[in-house]
């Protein structure tokens, strides 16, 4: 990797590689760059954050085992610690202070960002900067009454630095994470593990009457760690994100924030292991541990090519390879789909097997992590029972056409959650505000809940009855509202036609009432999930979309372990 223009070198076994002329002499190690306001000139920070991410990309992906140093003089970076203010300052939590009770806001006017920025860089050059303890807040969980998630909220300070950390770290880690992980990573969602699922169990193999019946996993193991984020072992943590950062001031300053310690109600608490929920920086770190789930089942996942002369070169396509004949030859097969610290391993196997995996993992968990499965919510189920994953029904059905198939459907728990929220947002007590604040409360709910389950299967049905329901409870509001008009003055007053002039809504002062069943319905496509920028490397091929060929609505790594065909 060319390291002329940042003066960083990889680690090549005990060695810096580096170019003849070009060490340690490199521009930014010495030369100070151009000072810039941190509100002008942003496109240029920009640009060159962005093209440090793809040489780091580029070279995370050509070096998957090699640790990478001299990322300090990055991280500190004024043009890098710019880009983390501009993050930090257009986030909706600009508003939250951390224990020092100062905003964005007041940075802002009291000594400025360009000073702000300034102090910070020198703070972090001279290691005089101390990461505060977060300030810890009490989220209630929905659904659970009386249960509370914790969250830890840094100041503004450490905001920015953690911000500044996570730009540089991000690119090395995304080139080795997997593609069974979906949770808080860069373009991926919760529809893309969803849709893997799916598609993963979805029978292809036909009988003799054209239909599909053989289960490529017929059981489905549940997982769900016990208090994950605030469990996961510091030591285990940093030991997996030294594999990969050999620069000591940047692992040592992560360190800092993960025992930093909490600030609850004025009692300080210390942090001897987890990641505290609310920081930048800790989606990217419970990553990095859990990633310790899917390198258990390396061999059907992402198998290190065999040297073997015409043995296959893509991880994936391997790992492919060897899920189809372990499961000719009646041996066990796993296949794990991982979401944040909620994920399912799709079995082919008995339920014995099932069962002994389930502990092994349980184990495994236990020595590399520091982490228990939760009891009550890890199971093993069979996949024509069908299981709840990430607020979504996922089972096995059949049709008397195709044979058998995998269905993401709305639970009805969800539905009728949903229903009774809308009921209570609409009862008499609530008539004194007006039908235009009503909506403006209704529609984001609706809005939301339609885009998160418009890729279900029966969606558009379901969305039709909801829409009905939420008219007639409007219209009955309404009726509450104004007792003594008739149904002819309340439907002038506050029914009218949509622009295509095709039905009739709800409305008051130019605010419609949103119709859920107005949203396209359509299968999430695997192959349509966005990138981040710095895996587009220029005049070579794009690896992320390498990964994800389509052919017939498949991928290569998604095909429920049958054979794969090329496209």
């Amino acid at each position: 990797m060319d390291a002329g223009g940042s003066g960083a070198s990889p680690v090549v076994g005990a060695r810096e590689s580096r170019v003849q002329g070009e060490g340690r002499q490199g521009i930014g190690t010495h030369l100070k760059p151009e000072e810039r306001s941190v509100d002008s000139d942003h496109q240029a920070d920009r640009a060159w954050l962005l093209s440090v991410q793809q040489k780091l990309y580029q070279w995370s992906r050509d070096n998957p085992d090699e640790a990478y140093r001299d990322l300090w003089n990055w991280v500190n970076d004024p043009r890098n610690l710019r880009c983390a203010w501009r993050r930090v300052s257009s986030n909706k939590g600009k508003r939250t202070p951390g224990i020092d009770g100062v905003t964005v806001a007041q940075i802002s006017s009291r000594q400025g960002p360009d000073a702000f920025v300034k102090r910070l860089r020198q703070a972090l050059r001279e290691r005089s900067y101390q990461p505060s303890p977060s300030r810890r807040k009490l989220i209630p969980k929905p659904g659970k009454p009386g249960k509370f998630r914790p969250l830890g909220i840094p100041t503004v300070k450490d905001r920015v630095v953690q911000s500044a950390v996570k730009q540089i770290l991000e690119p090395i880690f995304e080139a080795q994470f997997w593609h069974v992980s979906y949770g808080f990573r860069p373009g991926r969602s919760s529809h893309g593990a969803l849709e893997h699922i799916r598609v993963a169990t979805t029978p292809r193999a036909k009988d003799a009457h054209g239909k599909r019946r053989r289960q490529p996993y017929p059981w489905v193991f549940e997982g769900d760690i016990r208090a994950c984020f605030d469990e996961i072992e510091h030591h285990a943590l940093l030991t997996r994100l030294r594999r990969r950062v050999a620069d000591r001031r940047v692992t040592r300053l992560v360190g800092q924030f993960l025992k930093a310690g909490v600030l609850d109600e004025e009692q300080f608490y210390r942090t001897s292991a987890g990641t505290p929920q609310g920081g930048i920086l800790s989606p990217l770190l419970a990553n990095i541990a859990l990633s310790a789930i899917g390198q258990r089942y390396e061999r059907w996942v992402h198998r290190t090519p065999a040297k073997r002369k015409n043995a296959q070169t893509d991880p994936q396509k391997a790992a492919c390879e060897a899920r189809n004949s372990d499961r000719r030859a009646g041996r066990l097969v796993c296949l794990p789909v991982r979401y944040a610290d909620d994920f399912v391993v799709l079995v082919s196997g008995s339920r014995a097997q099932a069962e002994t995996e389930k502990d092994a993992l349980a184990e495994h968990l236990r020595l590399t992590l520091g982490l228990e499965l939760s009891d009550e919510k890890t199971r093993i189920t069979p996949m024509r029972t069908g299981f709840d994953f990430l607020g979504h029904r996922v089972c096995l059905k059949w049709n008397r056409y195709r044979g058998a198939y995998t269905s993401v459907e709305i639970p009805k728990e969800k539905t009728q959650a949903l229903r009774h929220r809308i009921k209570r947002l609409t009862e008499r007590s609530t008539t004194n505000q007006s039908l235009a604040s009503l909506l403006r409360r209704l529609n984001p709910i609706l809005r939301g809940r339609a885009n998160f389950y418009r890729h279900c299967f029966g969606a558009h049905d379901v969305f039709g009855r909801l829409d009905w329901y939420i008219w007639d409870r409007i219209w009955r509001w309404l009726q509450k509202k104004h007792p003594r008009a008739g149904a002819g003055k309340l439907y002038d007053r506050y029914c009218c036609r949509t622009a295509s002039g095709r039905r009739k809504v709800w409305a008051e002062e130019g605010v419609e009432l949103f119709f859920a069943n107005t949203m396209t319905v359509e299968r999430f496509r695997l192959g349509n999930m966005s990138q981040p920028d710095f895996t587009m490397i220029p005049g070579k091929p794009d690896a992320y979309r390498k990964a994800h060929v389509r052919f017939g609505g498949r991928s290569w790594e998604t095909d429920g372990g049958n054979a794969a065909r090329r496209p």
